[in-house]
């Protein structure tokens, strides 16, 4: 990643310049401030130029461009001059523009990760740690906000969270079956997954036709029950191996739960979709995949079908614990390292308001999970409430495998893990190897 960050540093200060130059040309002399005339009084306008995903149209961002919009609504002292990346464009854009010095006042981080962290260490962004005296620790915990805290220096603040790993489980079939709640351990899991087996139900859907969600939301949780949270920095310094006995014993859990038949025999060669059917119409037991999923579910699912929501099970002697969960925050704004104090004391009122409580609900309204001790609002999906209940006790967020490891480990492991649930497929130590040897340590 770096060495494409540098390659494109080049090539696109050359363009920005350009463009710069022909910019300048067409511009009106400030664009910085705006002037209204109320009666006698002239009340001075402090424009913030924000580049962003955000578009009303949008399902998915919808709320943050309606957050935003009553932020202007209630700061008339302040526009927002709001530049809409496509979303598919915009790591390019906000690669560029950062690597040409010419970053907005305000841009948005989709979420955290190495570009994130190379553009704070660049020095282009503002650190807000003298603003967070605004956000308490019991409204919002520091160990939910993490993604965007580099070298120590907070950048920015998520507006969600999504958990890679959720079980939604038929509560009747787990009940005919003599469950009438979920098992808090992994070994009362597997017993739970036998005993449906032996019932001819399949236990678990799954569509890893991609092989992105075995890695994300079994391995993952795995890894973090068996290791707790340090294992894929471990790994990555060669202190630990993926040849060690703790990722070994995740990769041999996965095959375990494969020959005890707890996964539909198609797993990896359909979808997310598909998989999502077969739990719908009642031939599965449980289904998993991130809390995004439910949506969806809520959705399709027919009105009698009553859908329960587990957290990943502890393991006992395990390092992890269910109060921690692999996920991702995103939907964060930073400021440009430049800002004015005008600029700054602006974009300041700014984040006060998009991450507020009232914001945060109107993101929860809206189906999504935030990092914000907030209470739900009495007028969300029901569905969605249950599920937001029972992640309520999840207190910190911590990095699944493929945001963290390097590209070819991560496409070495979908294919490895495609093949330990494969029948006469790889063996886990064989996976192991080959994720060592791509690892080149």
């Amino acid at each position: 990643m770096k060495m494409k960050w540098a390659k494109t540093f080049w090539v696109y200060l050359l363009v920005t310049a350009m463009i710069g130059v022909l910019s300048a040309c067409g511009q009106p002399e400030n664009t910085d401030t705006a002037s209204s005339n109320a009666g006698n009084t002239e009340q001075k306008q402090v424009v913030l130029s924000f580049m962003t995903t955000w578009s009303e149209s949008d399902p998915f961002t919808g709320v943050y461009y309606k957050n935003a919009m009553a932020f202007e609504k209630a700061n008339p002292d302040i526009k927002l001059d709001i530049e809409t990346i496509p979303y598919n464009d915009y790591g390019v854009k906000l690669n560029t523009t950062a690597a040409a010095g010419n970053l907005t006042d305000l841009i948005l981080m989709i979420g955290g990760g190495s570009m994130f962290e190379q553009i704070a260490r660049s020095g282009a962004l503002m650190p807000i740690d003298d603003m967070m005296g605004h956000w308490k620790e019991d409204f919002l915990p520091s160990s939910k906000i993490k993604e965007f805290n580099v070298d120590g220096k907070q950048y920015g603040i998520p507006g969600e969270v999504s958990y890679a790993t959720v079980i939604y489980y038929n509560k009747k079939i787990l009940k005919d079956a003599g469950y009438s709640e979920f098992p808090k351990t992994y070994d009362a899991f597997k017993a739970m997954v036998k005993d449906l087996k032996a019932k001819n139900i399949t236990p678990i859907a799954y569509g890893n036709k991609t092989g992105s969600v075995l890695l994300a939301s079994l391995l993952s949780p795995l890894n973090e029950r068996i290791s707790g949270s340090s294992l894929y920095a471990q790994i990555k310094s060669g202190e630990q191996k993926f040849t060690g006995p703790e990722f070994m014993t995740a990769l041999k859990d996965i095959k375990e739960l494969s020959d005890m038949g707890a996964f539909n025999v198609d797993l990896n060669s359909i979808d997310n979709v598909q998989a999502t059917n077969l739990f719908l119409s009642g031939n599965s037991a449980m289904y998993i995949d991130g809390s995004w999923g439910a949506k969806q579910i809520s959705k399709d699912k027919a009105a009698d079908l009553e859908v329960g929501f587990a957290i990943f099970p502890q393991i006992e002697g395990g390092k992890g614990s269910m109060s921690t969960m692999p996920g991702g925050t995103n939907q964060g704004v930073v400021l440009n390292a430049k800002l004015d104090d005008a600029k700054k004391a602006a974009a300041e009122k700014f984040l006060q308001f998009m991450y507020s409580e009232e914001s945060y609900q109107n993101i929860i309204r809206d189906g999504n999970m935030v990092p914000a001790n907030v209470e739900a609002p009495a007028d969300i999906d029901p569905l969605f409430k249950e599920m937001t209940g029972v992640f309520a006790d999840v207190k910190e967020v911590t990095p699944v495998y493929d945001i963290v490891m390097p590209a070819t480990v991560v496409t070495a492991t979908k294919n490895g893990l495609q093949g330990l649930t494969t029948p006469g497929g790889s063996t886990p130590e064989a996976v192991a190897e080959e994720l060592q040897k791509e690892l080149g340590q």
